[in-house]
């Protein structure tokens, strides 16, 4: 597999289990989700495929509210709340 592959994103395969109302897409070692600025996209880039499965499954799976990039966007887009 190519580097170019490992970043290719994905916006279906293996997102059955996704509760994140922020995640957008993911791909061979990469995480997208809505960005904090209108237009944007935040992206998670990880070192191997094995770190971007465990924040996929922790996180965008099952407790997304206790997400780093969840709690960014939250406060960004919904200071009060």
């Amino acid at each position: 597999m190519s580097g170019e592959e490992c970043y290719r994103v994905s916006s279906t395969a293996g997102t059955g289990d996704i509760r994140c109302p922020f995640f957008i897409a993911h791909g061979g070692r990469e995480i997208m989700c809505e960005g904090i600025i209108p237009g944007a996209r935040n992206s998670l880039k990880f070192e191997t495929m094995t770190q971007k499965e465990n924040q996929q499954h922790c996180y965008c799976e099952c407790n997304y509210a206790r997400c780093e990039m969840y709690l960014s966007i939250m406060h960004f887009k919904w200071p009060e709340e």
